[in-house]
């Protein structure tokens, strides 16, 4: 297994596994259309989207994954999406959902961001937004997830920083896991899509940067100098 940023030539691998996990996953049901509406044109937005992040000229997204494959035959099972430009400045460009499908619930989705984003997100200068975690149904349950989520943090070490994410009741308890720390309640606005309000969580982990660990040949260098 290896975890390695996403390439262009990686998009029908990484578009399978987000159609897959989100027709699975409990909170994504919320903010997808149901699979009788997710048809050509659906999977064409989805494929648009995820190839404008794929794109090695966009430096507001990274999209990494989990290859259990080789180097001539790579097999994609998780898949996240890292939004790098978020931040609280007024002068930002917006994130938005670049879908023309209208749904109910793509609305209820980009209101809920939106709610985090003002009521929790804004109060950090600078975050890097999780936008999705995936595994396909096939390979869930095998820590997939959190271990692309544990090397992004190991990334982060080296600047410092702030990871944001919002989620649903099993993800509390994920990102709890992983010492994300929750930030208050959202709630998914009631809608035709999903009839009742339900309330997801913010979250967000304050990385602090590692100190560069002292080589022997500082310490000899410094022991000469002194």
């Amino acid at each position: 297994m290896k975890i390695r940023q996403a390439k262009p030539e990686d998009l029908p691998a990484v578009v399978k596994v987000v159609l897959a996990a989100i027709n699975k996953e409990r909170l994504w049901t919320n903010f997808v259309p149901n699979r009788a509406g997710q048809d050509e044109t659906y999977v064409n937005e989805i494929e648009t989207l995820l190839k404008e992040h794929l794109d090695p000229n966009n430096k507001d997204w990274v999209v990494d994954v989990v290859d259990l494959g080789k180097a001539d035959s790579p097999k994609i099972v998780a898949v996240a999406v890292w939004d790098m430009a978020a931040a609280a400045d007024d002068d930002k460009k917006k994130r938005e959902l670049k879908m023309n499908i209208k749904d109910s619930r793509l609305n209820a989705y980009a209101e809920v961001v939106d709610e985090a984003r003002t009521k929790f997100f804004n109060r950090y200068p600078q975050h890097t937004y999780l936008q999705l975690l995936a595994t396909h149904p096939d390979h869930q349950n095998r820590g997939y997830a959190k271990d692309l989520v544990h090397a992004y943090v190991v990334k982060a070490k080296k600047t410092g920083g702030v990871l944001t994410a919002i989620g649903g009741p099993f993800g509390y308890i994920f990102f709890s896991g992983l010492g994300f720390h929750d930030l208050g309640p959202v709630t998914i606005p009631p809608n035709a899509a999903t009839s009742d309000g339900q309330v997801i969580k913010a979250m967000s982990l304050v990385v602090n940067k590692e100190e560069r660990r002292q080589s022997i040949v500082d310490s000899l260098l410094n022991y000469i100098s002194s």
